[in-house]
């Protein structure tokens, strides 16, 4: 019986151990003339050197981490003419005209080293060495079911850019079309969509000269938990909660910068009518529980004694969030390991504790929750389910009709803000809030008025602003010429271009 080959393993620059796949398929060509580079040996060279051919000259660089940790017999089986050079000897002339050939599972484990030399590489083969016109594009990496793209769309439209818009796992395979006739201003990505783990679109956008920015709707340390090289550090980070700036810088990140939600005018300037049903009721529209949770918080635990700290907490009114289970939990650094996954998993718990004691608090008045059907079983008897509506539709009518809309901020993002803290007030409803550190972003005069620290405050708070009661209608025109003055797209929109100077 044949015994399957043993393949070698080495450690990637992570640390983690892999084993070497050989194959013509595993290299990536790209074409040119009788020279030959080649960026990276596989584990057998003498399958290596028949893709090379009897080329006029054969010059390879390799990662030193990897080389060091190559068998013997492996250096040994290296071509005699074959030239070892250095990245640095490596010309803009020699790699437009030699065809290229790049050992791809190397370049994945040793992104730092490889990056930027095979993105040269593929840009110079993409563009034939000459370099396009500039151009004010921006590539905007989205699906038809993404939130935020139609409104970050309208806002770059009006700020005179032509939008690209390109389906994020189409992105590797459409960019060196777009790269060869013209170099976009900027490449826009909401949540690192388009961009692969590895960092390889980064790099061909980053040989291309064109600006790279990721814009962290969510929680940055969720997001980059699926990275597999660094390259993050290296794009201008946006992020809708600035308490992430500093663990961002900490971890290397080079530029951040804090961009909060934002709303829509257009969208909510004229919401649909026959609503009337809701008038006297409060409402929620949202989630039971984070998108994927179990596949996402797989494998991970809190000690029991620190949950039931955190459940005490929550009982006396505090916010056991994200900083708070850092802090607990003694973890550091939250990459390149999943671990910010395991401080996550408490925030999230706690957050799902939390929003259920408001909702039972808020279910003292006439409640309807809209969401998914998961929150059948969670609800008090009194509060009525309705199913999700469209963000782009029904809601803005709900925001408006809802007699007072209650928001309970995700635990996951210490100071961060949700976007019915921007969309209610647009839509002239009325919004009651939990009091999150995010709210410092508006005047302390309104978000005084709003705002309650425990849930049990919350049907005080909505009696005091009933619907007819003066003090709710002054306070929605406030907090309405608030939100459509200083925080709309358009808003954040300049603000993110005066940032990236472009």
């Amino acid at each position: 019986m044949n015994k399957r080959p043993q393949r070698i393993r080495i450690k990637n620059e992570l640390g983690k151990l892999q084993s070497l796949p050989d194959g013509p398929t595993q290299y990536e060509r790209l074409p040119g003339g009788s020279e030959v580079v080649i960026l990276g040996v596989g584990p057998d060279p003498s399958e290596l050197a028949l893709l090379a051919g009897s080329g006029k000259a054969v010059y390879v660089i390799e990662a030193p981490e990897y080389k060091g940790q190559m068998p013997p017999q492996w250096q040994a089986a290296l071509p005699s003419h074959w030239k070892s050079i250095d990245p640095e000897d490596l010309d803009d002339d020699l790699l437009a005209r030699a065809k290229i050939i790049i050992y791809l599972p190397a370049v994945r484990m040793f992104p730092t080293f490889w990056g930027r030399i095979t993105g040269r590489c593929r840009w110079l083969k993409a563009t034939s060495g000459v370099t396009p016109r500039p151009a004010r594009t921006v590539i905007l990496p989205t699906t038809q079911a993404d939130l935020l793209h139609n409104e970050l769309e309208t806002a770059l439209t009006g700020a005179g850019f032509e939008v690209l818009r390109l389906t994020p796992k189409a992105v590797g395979a459409e960019l060196p079309a777009i790269l060869r006739k013209q170099q976009p201003a900027l490449f826009l990505s909401v949540n690192f969509r388009g961009l692969d783990p590895h960092g390889e679109v980064y790099h061909l956008l980053e040989a291309a000269g064109v600006t790279v920015c990721v814009w962290c709707v969510d929680n940055p340390f969720h997001l980059i938990s699926g990275l597999r090289s660094p390259f993050w550090k290296q794009t201008h980070l946006a992020v809708t909660d600035s308490w992430f700036i500093d663990p961002l810088a900490r971890h290397g990140a080079q530029k951040l910068w804090h961009m909060p939600l934002a709303t829509t005018p257009s969208l909510f300037a004229s919401p649909r009518q026959g609503n009337e049903d809701l008038s006297q009721r409060i409402v929620f529209v949202g989630r039971s529980q984070f998108p994927w949770k179990n596949s996402f918080f797989a494998g991970c635990k809190v000690p029991r004694w620190q949950w039931e700290t955190a459940e005490k907490l929550l009982r006396d009114g505090g916010r056991p969030d994200y900083a708070w289970w850092l802090e607990r939990l003694d973890i550091w650094p939250l990459w390149p390991d999943k671990d910010s996954r395991r401080v996550g998993l408490g925030a999230e718990d706690a957050s799902r504790e939390r929003r259920l004691a408001c909702i039972e608090s808020a279910a003292a008045l006439p409640m309807t929750v809209i969401g998914d059907s998961d929150w059948a079983d969670l609800l008090p008897a009194s509060a009525e389910l309705r199913p999700p509506v469209d963000y782009y539709g029904e809601l803005p009518g709900i925001y408006a009709g809802a007699g007072w809309n209650l928001n309970v901020t995700s635990l996951l993002l210490p100071s961060g803000l949700t976007q019915r803290h921007f969309d209610v007030w647009a839509a002239g409803g009325l919004l009651l809030s939990d009091d999150t550190p995010g709210l410092s972003l508006f005047p302390e005069e309104l978000t005084h008025e709003i705002s309650f620290a425990r849930p049990v405050d919350i049907p005080k708070l909505a009696k005091r602003l009933a619907p007819g009661t003066a003090l709710r209608e002054e306070l929605i025109q406030a907090w309405r010429d608030e939100i459509l003055t200083n925080h709309t797209y358009e808003v954040r929109t300049a603000a993110l271009l005066d940032w990236l100077d472009t």
